[in-house]
């Protein structure tokens, strides 16, 4: 998961990013490259040398496969060894020309919070969740958050028991 820790005055809250699964990025970003001298696929760190379809890229002039060759329907067929890169696309590499909409909408959120600091988290398995004040929930729901980035920042935060705050 990954996901923004801002300090906003003394408080913290945590704002997701939540991919919308349209595909750009690897549409646009090659991480793929095949070696003709070895009959091997090269992942950024990960090496393979066997992925089931990955023959018909090889006799491809260029090296690096852009599209992914493991994007299926907007879907990443290797998503649990996907390459670093990917996984921490777009928050610690930047948008990169991708014109990435999950990353507008994430920093649409974060400049409603005019936070003190941001701190990017990349984090795997289950977070535990930090309380926040109702008025941050608002302030989210004021920056027009899809359901699911919702869904997803109320499993990142819990609201504080206090009703004024």
């Amino acid at each position: 998961m990954m996901f923004a820790e801002l300090t906003v005055g003394n408080k913290k809250v945590r704002i997701p990013f939540v991919c919308r699964m349209c595909g750009e990025c690897c549409r646009k970003l090659g991480k793929v490259v095949f070696d003709p001298r070895t009959g091997r696929i090269y992942i950024e760190d990960l090496e393979v040398e066997w992925i089931e379809g990955l023959e018909r890229y090889k006799y491809f002039p260029h090296p690096i496969k852009i599209p992914c060759p493991f994007l299926k329907g907007n879907r990443c067929e290797i998503h649990d060894i996907r390459p670093r890169s990917c996984r921490e696309f777009p928050l610690l590499t930047g948008d990169l020309g991708v014109d990435c909409p999950a990353l507008k909408s994430f920093e649409r959120i974060l400049k409603a919070f005019k936070p003190d600091k941001v701190d990017i988290k990349i984090v795997e398995g289950e977070v535990e969740r930090i309380k926040i004040p109702r008025s941050f929930l608002r302030i989210f729901q004021s920056a027009n958050p899809t359901k699911e980035e919702e869904k997803t920042f109320l499993k990142l935060n819990t609201l504080e028991k206090n009703l004024n705050s």
